[in-house]
């Protein structure tokens, strides 16, 4: 049985992007969201493709996005939004796949993007420490209630930012991006949820440093299991 992973995070200075980045859209072809969210990826494409074709697996990319001062770092912006579909559109033009992909956000006037070789690391630990399964289609609500059911016993995280990593072990069939949102807006015993917000509007904004991490077993089928490590940010567990 395979079990989940963890890897380094790139602990180095990136390059500077030159467009702000930009949420995922899901407007009609030639919207403002969707010219936004091409130019974003064309700009990280351009920064690293050239290294990231070269570079040994197993392979690991950071987006540290900067916000304005005027922006709430703690709601809306969130991270998982500006990773996907950046990374299925950057994996295809590369040719490579990532074992590793991580985004942070803080109030800056500069925003990067990091790519390197990275190395396994011992489990991060945290508040939460938890491992989940599922098989269902990451496009139904199935999948999300079966992660829910077995998180039933936690509590949200103290008010602030967090740090979530996620860990996942996938069959060759599933593309792991396509896992990352309904995971997370699964997490709402952790993540908690607004007063009046529906059952899957879990307060993701607050994640401010966000790890995902992916391994193949060719014998898992359609289960996905997930190893779930989150804390409020400032009590992480030493890397």
């Amino acid at each position: 049985m395979t079990l989940p992973v963890f890897y380094a995070r790139p602990e180095f200075m990136g390059s500077t992007l030159s467009v702000p980045p930009a949420l995922a859209s899901w407007d009609t072809a030639g919207s403002p969201g969707q010219v936004r969210s091409a130019a974003f990826v064309a700009d990280v494409q351009a920064a690293v493709a050239v290294q990231a074709r070269v570079t040994p697996d197993p392979l690991a990319l950071r987006v540290d996005i900067g916000l304005p001062d005027n922006v709430p770092l703690l709601a809306l912006n969130d991270l998982d939004n500006y990773l996907f579909p950046l990374i299925p559109k950057l994996t295809k033009g590369i040719g490579r796949q990532f074992a590793s992909v991580w985004a942070t956000k803080r109030h800056a006037t500069r925003s990067s993007v990091a790519v390197c070789q990275t190395h396994t690391v011992q489990d991060p630990g945290g508040a939460y420490s938890l491992q989940v399964r599922t098989t269902a289609s990451a496009t139904t609500t199935a999948y999300k209630r079966q992660i829910r059911d077995q998180i039933t016993a936690a509590q949200p995280l103290s008010e602030g930012g967090i740090a979530l990593q996620l860990a996942f072990v996938i069959g060759p069939r599933r593309a792991w991006p396509n896992l990352w949102k309904a995971t997370i807006d699964s997490l709402g015993s952790i993540l908690g949820r607004d007063a009046g917000a529906r059952e899957w509007d879990a307060r993701d904004g607050r994640i401010t440093d966000l790890g995902l991490h992916c391994v193949i077993d060719p014998a898992a089928g359609n289960q996905v299991t997930i190893a779930v490590r989150a804390c409020t940010v400032g009590k992480q567990a030493a890397r």
